[in-house]
């Protein structure tokens, strides 16, 4: 097999994996260090990890075993899909038509690593799936069952992932890609007023290199993919709270660096079930990917010469159409809210 295709993985021997013997039980903190650090330190409520015996092991996270029975019910199936140039792998909990739930665990497939985690997932004899809950600081194994997949499903996620990797997915059957529906274009002045004015976190990232590297074209391409892809994930997420929030995307670049402000910072979400809710938040989870990303901080997009791009309502996106208007706009509101200091918008 070609290891250039399929490079090989070198698992490490001392990570431990839930079993039958864990089931019901709180998982021991040191045994289990690696979970309790992509559940608590890093907030995943769902992620993928090889084992130590070299097996490639789905997670599913919940904020209590209540919250993972009304979340799971029938036969879980696991679909796999591509968008923006990855691969998804939707692990769906519930089949009802008119609310599905699930959960995309994305592959970039460019990356040998994780093009390996893919092919392994499929190509192994059948892949285990463990619910945890994580409740006052402690991990819990609710539940373990396995997954396997047909010769016909191997095959079909085999040519995604082949295609992806040839940098040809366009080739693909139009079911397996998943296609947002076209965005609408809105005025920027049409936002309300206290939108202008709203404060949220910034992603800093190293603007300079990731445009050596791809290009200006390529480094825009790159940074709004990302940031779909967390729109995407939040349009589906668990709670529904999150689905139905609202929010606006702003950018701005600034020398050899660019930022990606989201206001508000949606903390007040992602708080309640992680401790560190930064990691819970899908923007964080995809731009600290990035192997340009410098730092996240507390920001006013008005401060830092931001731009706003696209909003986010009950699971709607737009694209703010921007113009001299919003400009002056922004001048007339940088200055009221911060007087005396330079406007960066003129």
């Amino acid at each position: 097999m070609n290891d250039d295709f399929f490079p090989p993985l070198t698992p490490d021997d001392t990570l431990c994996s839930p079993d039958d013997l864990t089931q019901g039980e709180v998982l021991d903190p040191v045994v289990y260090h690696d979970l309790y650090k992509l559940a608590e330190e890093e907030g995943l409520p769902y992620f993928v990890r090889l084992s130590g015996t070299g097996e490639v092991e789905l997670y599913l996270v919940f904020e209590s075993v209540d919250a993972f029975s009304e979340q799971t019910r029938d036969a879980v199936s696991l679909e796999f899909k591509t968008y923006q140039n990855k691969l998804l792998a939707v692990i769906w909990t519930l089949s009802d038509p008119l609310n599905p739930l699930g959960f995309p665990l994305t592959f970039d497939i460019a990356r040998a690593e994780e093009r390996s985690m893919a092919l392994r997932l499929i190509e192994q004899p059948y892949t285990s799936l463990h619910y945890l809950a994580y409740t006052d600081r402690e991990l819990t194994h609710i539940y373990s069952e396995s997954i396997s997949f047909s010769p016909g499903e191997v095959a079909r996620t085999r040519e995604m992932i082949q295609a992806l990797y040839e940098g040809t997915p366009d080739t693909l059957p139009e079911e397996v890609q998943v296609r947002e529906e076209e965005t609408e274009s809105i005025p920027a002045m049409s936002l309300p007023a206290s939108v202008f004015t709203e404060s949220g976190m910034a992603f800093v990232l190293r603007y300079k290199q990731m445009r050596d590297v791809h290009g200006e074209e390529g480094a825009q391409h790159l940074l709004m993919s990302t940031v779909q892809q967390a729109v995407w994930v939040m349009r589906r997420h668990a709670r529904s709270e999150v689905r139905d929030t609202s929010f606006t995307v702003w950018a701005a670049e600034a020398g050899d660096y660019a930022m990606i402000v989201l206001t508000p910072s949606l903390s007040h979400l992602f708080e309640v079930v992680h401790m560190s809710e930064d990691e819970a938040n899908p923007f964080s989870r995809f731009l600290m990917t990035l192997p340009e990303y410098v730092q996240t901080q507390d920001a006013s997009p008005l401060q830092v010469g931001a731009y706003p791009l696209l909003r986010y309502e009950s699971g709607r996106l737009y694209h703010l159409e921007l113009d001299e208007d919003v400009q002056k706009h922004l001048a007339q509101v940088f200055a009221k809210a911060f007087p005396g200091m330079s406007v960066p918008y003129l």
